[in-house]
């Protein structure tokens, strides 16, 4: 069997940030804590569980010591809230995701309706609503979502840094019909732009697409979506056992991928699994 990787896999910046944020303060103290899952792996959380870390969902969990704020990023009042409290606070928020709140905010104090473009129930996206201070967004997932915002001035248009670019590209066509004036901020991450590009790439020339990352990955299912829109037989999963569930009768070429809080140790581990199996 023959196994493609792209030339790109493992942590992206933002996740090798965070975690080294982390291990850098484990350094100092045998417990901190997380509001939330710092990255979306399941391997890593387990990982950094057993290394002092403990993941908790709200603030009022914690009495004292230091609190990770998550790569994805948090409302920046919870985040004031925490170094009231007289908590150590260490922002690991992605760079990038930082980045779509700045322009959010900066839209929504020049009088733009916000649109954010993304998944209303993930973490980034609710930072990002948080950032703007109580006024009004949208959020829209699906071109069809766009009747239900009301025609405009003045519409300000981000996106969420792990989107499908064809997605966005698809909704921002038919969001322009609902405003005078809509300016677009394509703040899609540029890892995960290449990740996708190589990943339809991938998809041309195997007859199977493994993705490899957690299932609550939105830049990971990206991946596995884009991959089965290909029209190719396509796998997600999360653990190098996964592989015993699969039918491989017959498969000759196998295309390998993963998200960008997939540890490359994992992909690498699952390719020579891969090469193992032989055709028949």
């Amino acid at each position: 069997m023959q196994v493609f990787l792209p030339p790109e896999i493992g942590f992206c910046f933002g996740v090798k940030r965070a975690l080294n944020l982390v291990i850098d303060e484990l350094k100092r103290e045998e417990k901190i804590y997380s509001l939330g899952d710092l990255i979306h792996n399941p391997q890593v959380i387990e990982d950094l569980k057993k290394k002092g870390v403990v993941f908790v969902s709200s603030l009022s969990q914690v009495k004292k010591g230091t609190v990770i704020i998550r790569s994805h990023g948090a409302d920046p009042s919870l985040i004031r809230k925490a170094r009231e409290k007289g908590l150590k606070v260490i922002d690991a928020t992605c760079p990038y995701v930082a980045k779509v709140q700045r322009i959010a905010k900066f839209l929504s104090q020049k009088s733009y309706r916000i649109v954010i473009v993304g998944l209303s129930t993930h973490p980034e996206i609710k930072g990002v609503i948080a950032s703007v201070a109580g006024k009004k967004t949208y959020v829209v997932k699906d071109p069809q979502e766009i009747e239900r915002i009301p025609f405009t001035g003045k519409m300000g248009v981000v996106v969420q840094t792990t989107e499908s670019l064809d997605n966005f590209s698809n909704i921002v066509k038919n969001l322009v019909k609902r405003g005078k004036e809509c300016r677009v901020f394509n703040t899609i991450c540029k890892v995960i732009r290449r990740r996708q590009e190589e990943t339809k790439k991938l998809a041309k020339k195997v007859e199977v697409v493994i993705v490899v990352g957690g299932h609550n990955s939105s830049n990971t299912s990206q991946l596995a979506r884009l991959s089965q829109s290909m029209g190719v037989k396509t796998y997600f999963m999360e653990r190098e056992k996964d592989l015993d569930s699969m039918d491989w009768q017959g498969i000759k070429r196998v295309g390998l991928t993963g998200g960008t809080s997939t540890p490359e140790e994992l992909i690498v581990k699952i390719r020579d699994r891969l090469g193992q199996f032989s055709v028949t």
